[in-house]
């Protein structure tokens, strides 16, 4: 019982849950194209700006790539929390930017939100929903543009990882077990 009490006190580290969330991806076993698969996906679906939708579309992406889910899961969570999030949408909203051919200004959103103040919760939600398409096509374009990248970085960087972790408990397993060749 001390010892939960003990535990329970201990201040939440961003460095601490870090770590836990890699050792988990680097424990996972399986195939190493299918767990570099299920990385990159994670790490797709966690930079693009589609946060309602994380779960939906990590489940959705890992069936038709067949990329291993909980690969996906925990890559999708460890580059999409609250510490990376504003800093993933500041950079959506600036590369979207560059690449929507009528782009929202601050000064455009500030004065949508100083227009939907006095009216109604209605009002309001209609309002944004016939405004906001403009934003969330920039926010999208910009999302998808820095996703591609680090997934393509991610895939191959995990593919060289899971392999490399493959072979050393292959020659791990040869040493402690013996090849039989070498002892007759």
């Amino acid at each position: 019982m001390a010892a939960l009490k003990k535990r329970a006190k201990r201040p939440l580290s961003p460095a601490r849950t870090a770590r836990f969330y890699w050792l988990k991806l680097i424990r996972l076993q399986g195939s190493p194209f299918m767990l570099a698969r299920g990385v990159a996906i994670g790490l797709f679906i966690g930079i693009t700006p589609t946060i309602p939708f994380h779960s939906i579309l990590t489940l959705l992406f890992s069936a038709v790539l067949r990329g291993n889910l909980v690969a996906a899961f925990v890559a999708s969570w460890f580059v999409s929390n609250p510490l990376t999030i504003p800093l993933q949408y500041y950079l959506a909203w600036r590369i979207g930017s560059l690449f929507v051919p009528n782009p929202v200004t601050w000064q455009e959103v500030s004065e949508m939100l100083h227009h939907i103040h006095g009216l109604g919760f209605l009002d309001a939600a209609r309002y944004l929903f016939i405004e906001c398409y403009r934003i969330m096509a920039m926010l999208m374009a910009g999302g998808v543009i820095l996703a591609v990248p680090v997934a393509l970085l991610g895939y191959f960087a995990a593919l060289y990882l899971y392999y490399r972790r493959q072979k050393m408990k292959q020659e791990h397993f040869l040493e402690r077990y013996g090849g039989g060749s070498e002892e007759e």
